[in-house]
């Protein structure tokens, strides 16, 4: 039997929910009436997990570091005598710890619960960029309180955890509930949010040591370890009064641990209804029992697979045009000989540390990201020309990719200037996925479906030119997007309510909103632009 015990530093989050509660009742409808009160109880909390067989003292770990000097001149008798003489000594301790930020942790330490295939922004050198420049800080309503996992006195795992007084910058929508909790004086703000500020991109959000967790123990046993996860964050939340948990964009094995599996949709067949109906009456009764929720969304991902080549990759552009009907065909390459022939824009595709060659090019494409904010009318500047110049400055810069466009300047045609570029995308290139994060045009040099061409056409261009896999625009655009070649993909997160009418009425929608997203995607999947797919659910 395993024994999970909280030994955070208690004063931390008490501190910041009471200031997040000051600073969110003179700018949002929906702060808590009463955060004043809030506080973090300093008593030690234990979980005991049911599987005795999980982290076994004979189990062979590496976990030798950072023990007190007082066990370490432990003799063997001693040893042998406390197994002997108590139970408890053959339990492991976990305990979390709370972080104020992401500098008080190693990189080193915290890169090693990450692997060759984790997302890139779950990286300490993001993370810790967001936060030196101020953009996800208390100022502007996201306040880190990072989890540490440790296990004998070792550091086995990281949770990305923060607390936010609204709901923006997330890409997960829940203002909906904010608002009938308003409506019902119900306090919804501050929240306990698990993700990445500002970047609606799967990946996992419970970091494990690939080697002390990852492969020493069975499926079974990291499901387990997840749920005491999650067991801990409730706990957090409802002896901090914080109205709920979040955990956005995590994997689909993650949301299934968490919240269990997907509902099914409701078919024709009235036997099939019937047995969907039951299953959804019994989600229903769940969500009462203090349970997870969990969520599904929409986003549409670009994927090297040709569907009349045996589902191997594309071998050039005009491979993947193929897959189109003629009519759309021929209205892609009209659309892009408009723009690069006949307006004639150029476009540069830098990458890695080639970007400092460019002198302002980093200036130059910050710039870019703010047009398009100026011309939105909801548009809303979350990042700084401070946050761009420190990834540049970065190792995180290996992953950097800029589509640029200029103007083709004839006497100069291959020769580069930052001034010259007056539109283009910010992108991520990790482990064979291209990540599309921002677009921009300076206002005064608008060209006709130059957007498609750089946040499209010439992105998947390099995808198939470079052995990518896969390509993640982002949120939004659904229908440009499909009629493009990119199909839906459902994205997973995981709710904890603490209030149960509240945590029932949120899980009631939840549960019809995930069978019409189910049932969409299917739909789209079977009428997709580039031939018919597979659904898929896991992007990660």
């Amino acid at each position: 039997m395993i024994t999970l015990e909280c030994r955070s530093s208690t004063f931390l989050i008490a501190f910041w929910v009471v200031l997040l509660a000051w600073q969110r009742t003179s700018v949002h409808s929906y702060a808590p009436r009463s955060a004043s009160n809030l506080s973090l109880s300093r008593q030690k909390r234990h979980f005991l997990l049911p599987q005795s067989s999980l982290f076994p003292r004979n189990k062979s770990i590496p976990l030798s570091a950072r023990r007190s000097s007082s066990s370490q001149e432990q003799s063997a008798d001693d040893t042998q005598k406390d197994d002997k003489s108590s139970p408890a000594s053959n339990e492991r301790i976990v305990e979390f710890k709370l972080h104020s930020s992401i500098g008080s942790i190693s990189a080193e330490v915290w890169d090693s619960c990450l692997s060759n295939t984790s997302s890139p922004f779950l990286s300490h050198a993001w993370l810790r960029c967001l936060e030196e420049s101020k953009c996800a800080s208390p100022s502007t309503g996201w306040v880190p309180s990072h989890v540490s996992i440790l296990m004998d006195s070792q550091t086995v795992g990281f949770v990305p955890l923060y607390i936010k007084g609204h709901s923006l910058g997330e890409f997960i929508f829940d203002q909906q509930f904010a608002e009938a909790a308003y409506q019902n004086g119900i306090d919804y703000y501050p929240k306990l949010l698990v993700g990445v500020p500002f970047t609606p991109a799967t990946g996992h959000r419970i970091l494990w040591h690939p080697q002390l967790v990852l492969q020493s123990f069975s499926r079974e046993e990291i499901k387990t370890l997840n749920q005491s996860v999650a067991r801990f964050l409730k706990q957090l939340a409802s002896s901090n009064r914080v109205s709920s948990v979040h955990i956005n964009f995590l994997t689909e094995s993650e949301a299934e641990d968490l919240g269990g599996p997907l509902p099914l949709p409701v078919e024709d067949s009235e036997d099939v209804k019937g047995v969907a109906l039951k299953i959804r009456s019994i989600f229903q009764r769940l969500d009462i029992k203090d349970t997870y929720l969990r969520r599904t969304s929409l986003q549409y991902h670009w994927q090297n697979v040709n569907p009349n080549n045996g589902g191997k990759p594309f071998e050039s552009f005009d491979d993947y045009l193929s897959c189109f009907k003629s009519k759309k065909r021929i209205n892609i390459r009209r659309e892009r000989k408009k723009v690069l022939e006949e307006e004639g824009v150029v476009i540069d595709v830098i990458t890695g540390k080639d970007i400092l060659q460019y002198p302002g090019l980093v200036e130059r494409i910050f710039k870019i990201y703010l047009s398009t904010i100026d011309k939105m009318m909801w548009g809303r500047q979350y990042l700084t020309m401070e946050f761009f110049q420190l990834l540049a400055r970065s190792d995180f810069i290996d992953y950097l990719v800029f589509v640029c466009a200029r103007q083709n300047v004839s006497e100069r045609e291959d020769k580069l200037e930052a001034s010259d570029v007056f539109a283009g995308t910010f992108n991520i290139v990790k482990d064979g996925v291209f990540y599309g994060r921002y677009w921009g045009c300076l206002p005064d040099r608008e060209v006709k479906n130059l957007h498609f061409e750089c946040c499209y056409w010439s992105a998947i261009d390099y995808c198939i030119r470079n052995g990518l896999r896969r390509m993640e625009p982002g949120a939004g655009g659904g229908d440009y997007k499909w009629a493009r070649g990119f199909d839906p993909a459902l994205i997973h997160s995981v709710h904890y309510i603490c209030h149960p009418g509240l945590r029932r009425a949120v899980g009631q929608f939840l549960i019809d909103e995930t069978e019409n997203n189910v049932e969409l995607t299917k739909f789209l999947l079977e009428r997709s632009a580039v031939g018919n797919r597979q659904v898929s659910t896991e992007k990660c």
